[in-house]
C-alpha cells in the first residue's frame, strides 16, 4: 500500500513540476499553469502542508527563475498576484474535494473570473487623471474600474484559455495514469 502511494505521489509532483516549468517556454500572455497547479494540488495532494505549500513553491521556483532570465518574475503587483493565486487555492479546495467534470469547469471559470476582477481593479493600481493603458493607471472612479477592466479583457480571454488547457492536460493525464497507467507500472 505504502510503495503505491509513494508512486502516486511522484506522479502528482511530477505533474505539477512539468506543468511549472511549461511557464518557462514562450507563451502568449497570461497562457500559463498557474491554475492548473493550484486546483490538482487541492484536488490530489492529501498532505495539508504540502497541499498548500508545494504549489506555491513551484510556482515562486518559476518567478525567481523567470526573473533571473527575463527580468518578469515579479513586478510592482506581484503580491496582488499572489493574493489572487491564494482566492484560486481556496476555490479549490472549497470546491475540489469532491472531483467530477462538472465541479472541475466551475472552480476554472471561477478562478479565471476571481483572478481577473482582483487583478484588474482599477483602484489597486495608481491614480491617474485619464486612462493610460500603457503603465495601468486609471482614474479611482467608476469609468476607471471599466477602463481597466476593458484593457484586461484580452488577458482574461489567454488566461481562461490557458487554464482550461492545462487543467485538462493535468487532471486528463492525471486520470489516465491513475485509471490505465498505474495498472501496468504496479504489475
Amino acid at each position: 500500500m505504502l510503495k503505491s502511494e509513494i508512486k502516486t505521489g511522484l506522479i502528482i509532483g511530477t505533474l505539477i513540476i512539468l506543468a511549472a516549468l511549461s511557464r518557462l517556454v514562450d507563451h502568449p500572455m497570461n497562457f500559463t499553469p498557474m491554475t492548473a497547479i493550484l486546483l490538482f494540488s487541492t484536488a490530489y495532494i492529501t498532505n495539508k502542508w504540502l497541499k498548500l505549500i508545494f504549489p506555491f513553491a513551484t510556482i515562486l521556483f518559476t518567478d525567481m527563475v523567470l526573473e533571473a532570465v527575463t527580468g518578469y518574475g515579479f513586478h510592482s503587483g506581484s503580491s496582488l498576484v499572489y493574493l489572487g493565486y491564494a482566492l484560486i487555492f481556496g476555490i479549490g479546495y472549497l470546491l475540489l474535494q469532491k472531483v467530477n467534470l462538472g465541479r472541475t469547469i466551475t472552480a476554472v471559470v471561477l478562478s479565471s473570473t476571481v483572478f481577473y476582477l482582483l487583478t484588474n481593479f482599477a483602484f489597486f493600481y495608481p491614480e491617474s487623471v485619464v486612462p493610460n493603458p500603457a503603465i495601468g493607471a486609471y482614474p479611482h472612479n467608476f469609468s476607471g474600474v471599466i477602463a481597466s477592466y476593458q484593457a484586461g479583457l484580452p488577458f482574461f480571454r489567454n488566461m481562461l484559455v490557458g487554464d482550461l488547457t492545462f487543467t485538462s492536460i493535468v487532471f486528463g493525464s492525471y486520470y489516465l495514469i491513475r485509471n490505465f497507467g498505474l495498472k501496468t507500472i504496479n504489475n
